[in-house]
């Protein structure tokens, strides 16, 4: 489903160029649940938003369903990201003046979607994160695990193929932490591809795979190297 070879983000800052990711190599297969591991800066952020067509990479090739993408223009890319990416973020991003099925359907209104399809789409991912109930209240009158179900739910309303999580449990508690993996889980169980960005070593547990952010590019755990030695 995903192939990245040798890619790699740098930035320019002022005369010096910053070097964020370097030769990151990547496959994941339709339908796997892997969770990227690392501590704040090392860039697995960078490296999920060059997933989520959100950003471009320096150099390398991103190969989505076995077409190179790293070629496309922003406007097809972003034809991609709408139709085949759902994106989860850890503070949420409704918009609170907007109803839970508003911020749900919102990005239903950038695809040919009839209003009939837009309802039940929006319908049916709520009823999935158990919050149908409460597609009339405002953002402001949830909690923050409620929040994050509705953010849920307005990434799956278009049925992407993959779910980009950038540290989903970030701002809960423990019972609302444990609503969010058991939804997750339900959706790897339906056949979603998953990507799961986070610091937390707990919650990297439910995926299927585990890959680090090291020394600016991905590695598995027999080659994570700490004080000189592989573990």
């Amino acid at each position: 489903m995903i192939e990245l070879t040798n890619i790699t983000k740098s930035y320019k800052d002022g005369r010096e160029r910053l070097s964020i990711l370097q030769h990151v190599n990547l496959h994941i297969s339709e339908g796997e649940f892997i969770a990227i591991l690392g501590p704040s800066g090392s860039g697995k952020s960078t490296l999920l938003n060059i997933l989520g067509l959100l950003d471009r990479p320096s150099s390398g090739t991103y190969q989505l369903d076995g077409k190179d993408i790293t070629t496309y223009s922003q406007a097809r890319l972003a034809n991609v990201r709408n139709r085949q990416i759902g994106f989860i973020f850890q503070q949420f991003m409704l918009i609170p003046r907007l109803s839970v099925q508003e911020n749900v359907g919102l990005p239903l209104l950038y695809g040919r979607y009839s209003r009939r399809d837009r309802k039940e789409r929006v319908e049916k991912a709520l009823d999935q994160v158990g919050l149908l109930h409460k597609k009339k209240e405002l953002p402001t009158k949830l909690s923050g695990g409620q929040k994050q179900r509705v953010a849920i739910a307005r990434a799956i309303a278009s049925e992407p193929q993959l779910l980009l999580a950038d540290e989903p449990t970030g701002n809960l508690d423990v019972d609302a932490k444990q609503g969010v993996i058991d939804i997750l889980h339900s959706l790897h169980k339906s056949g979603k591809t998953i990507v799961l960005v986070t610091h937390d070593h707990d919650l990297a547990q439910i995926a299927d795979r585990i890959l680090y952010v090291e020394n600016r590019t991905l590695v598995s755990p027999d080659k994570r190297m700490i004080g000189g030695g592989t573990i």
